[in-house]
């Protein structure tokens, strides 16, 4: 059963409707064409999955995975934003709703530029990696680009190299490694300690009634993973 997809408004992809479910499913074909990936990063993500938290695979029809549309698109923007957090030496904002639209003074401060003069050259000559404007403001003089804000995560986590000319570093380093000095990770650690051999699945409820916001299973997925990888700051 398909039908057309509202994930994307940019999009008029077709979406597979699970049967048992009734949520939105993506083969890696429909999961390209709505978040403009290539098939070979898609690959990568899904062979690092034991490393990176990639959702498990919901479905597979006719002999292809398709994962739950939702799910794997809230794993990407958190994923995204923890690589852009730990591949900068500026102070970038990475807080918000991955699919906010933002203008240059917001895009500025998103990337940990010093003002969004260097937004503003991006456009006209953008380095190699710089998103395309995922919409514009029409003003009486001009037009205002706007974006997405995992757009901007997403350029900051692939861009080469880690500093950037279009900011100046305000003292603090990159992250060494996912959610360091955040207090969820604590969290996750003290949770750990405290009930050593059990799984995530036993564990997120707690975690999700210790924090005043409720965060999804996939960030909480990735949270406990640092917090095995890492059980002290570094």
């Amino acid at each position: 059963m398909t039908v057309p997809s509202g994930h994307d408004p940019d999009h008029e992809q077709e979406a597979t409707v699970s049967r048992k479910t009734g949520r939105t499913l993506y083969s890696r074909a429909d999961l390209r064409k709505v978040h403009g990936i290539s098939e070979s990063t898609l690959q990568n993500l899904w062979t690092g999955r034991e490393t990176n938290g990639h959702p498990a695979v919901a479905e597979t029809i006719d002999g292809v995975m398709h994962w739950d549309g939702d799910e794997w698109a809230t794993w990407h923007h958190e994923f995204q934003r923890q690589r852009a957090a730990a591949s900068t030496t500026n102070a970038p904002n990475l807080d918000g709703d991955p699919d906010d639209l933002v203008g240059p003074a917001e895009a500025a401060k998103v990337c940990g530029f010093a003002d969004s003069a260097t937004v503003s050259h991006y456009v006209k000559n953008p380095p190699e990696g710089w998103p395309e404007p995922d919409d514009w403001d029409v003003l009486p003089t001009r037009r205002r680009p706007k974006w997405k804000r995992w757009r901007l995560w997403q350029y900051l986590a692939e861009r080469k190299g880690r500093g950037h000319a279009g900011g100046r570093p305000k003292g603090r380093r990159g992250l060494a490694y996912p959610y360091q000095g955040d207090e969820r990770l604590i969290l996750a650690r003290q949770a750990l300690a405290a009930n050593p051999g059990a799984k995530n699945a036993e564990l997120i409820p707690q975690l999700q009634e210790q924090t005043e916001k409720t965060y999804s299973r996939t960030v909480w997925n990735l949270i406990l993973k640092s917090a095995r990888d890492h059980t002290e700051d570094a």
